[in-house]
């Protein structure tokens, strides 16, 4: 069996790597509960995550198996007081900590149940200083079971634009 490798390119995105990036988000986001909902379109992830690829403390984990890229993940810090602009507002415990905004966890149809998507979280997630990671998941996603199974847990909503999604919210360890 071909073994996956990881990579962290922290502060940047490869030469490159946003045309792969790019390829694998438009063919997740085909799939149902998605459907290319105009909030996943192509052209606004490209512009959405060159803007955030600037964000200090930026990181992205590639992860490739026979040198295609299999998933990514990618996020930054979130200061005291922030919190997602479209999400009902969390606790004020929560608001008033620094949180890590997990932006995108994505894993090739092929690929997944292959541990991948778990790899690559971990590695974006260890030793991270802030007591809170945090994402948004669409409701009625396969990987919404996942983050709730994987300790994840409902702090906000998104319902602004379908298809809907909820600020799901992780304790780091210290």
């Amino acid at each position: 069996m071909a073994e996956t490798y990881l990579s962290r390119h922290p502060g940047h995105i490869p030469l490159g790597t946003l045309d792969e990036m790019a390829d694998l988000y438009e063919r997740v986001y085909a799939e149902p509960p998605y459907d290319s909902a105009p909030k996943f379109s192509r052209a606004r992830f490209a512009s959405r995550t060159r803007e955030q690829a600037l964000t200090r403390d930026f990181t992205l984990i590639t992860a490739r198996r026979d040198g295609v890229l299999a998933g990514y993940t990618f996020g930054f810090p979130m200061p005291p007081g922030a919190w997602w602009a479209a999400a009902s507002r969390p606790s004020a415990a929560i608001l008033a900590a620094p949180k890590f905004a997990v932006i995108e966890l994505m894993v090739d149809r092929p690929r997944r149940r292959e541990g991948i998507g778990r790899a690559l979280l971990s590695a974006l997630l260890d030793n991270r200083p802030e007591p809170y990671a945090t994402l948004a998941a669409v409701v009625n996603a396969d990987a919404y079971g996942w983050y709730l199974r994987n300790g994840w847990r409902k702090t906000g909503e998104f319902r602004v634009e379908p298809p809907f999604a909820d600020a799901l919210l992780l304790d780091l360890p210290r």
